[in-house]
C-alpha cells in the first residue's frame, strides 16, 4: 500500500469508527483495511481506545445518574 493511502485512511478512522463517513468514504476505508495489515493494526488499537472511552463514558453516566437519584431519594 502506498504511504499516502495509509495515511488518509488513517486520517479517517476516527470518522470512520464514529460512523460519520460519507458511504463512498467508508468503502476505501474498508478497502484500505482489508489489503493494509499495518493499517489494520491501528485500526484495531483506535478501535479499543474507542470503545475504552465508549465504555468509560457510559460508567460515569451512570454512576452520576445514580448519585444524583441516592441524593435526590434522601432530600425528599
Amino acid at each position: 500500500m502506498s504511504e499516502n493511502n495509509c495515511k488518509d485512511t488513517l486520517d479517517k478512522v476516527f470518522e470512520f469508527l464514529a460512523n460519520d463517513l460519507p458511504e463512498n468514504e467508508k468503502s476505501q476505508v474498508i478497502n484500505h483495511l482489508d489489503g493494509c495489515d499495518g493499517c489494520k493494526r491501528e485500526y484495531a488499537i483506535e478501535s479499543k481506545i474507542s470503545n475504552l472511552i465508549s465504555s468509560s463514558s457510559m460508567d460515569a453516566q451512570a454512576s452520576f445518574a445514580s448519585k444524583m437519584q441516592n441524593r435526590l431519594q434522601s432530600e425528599i
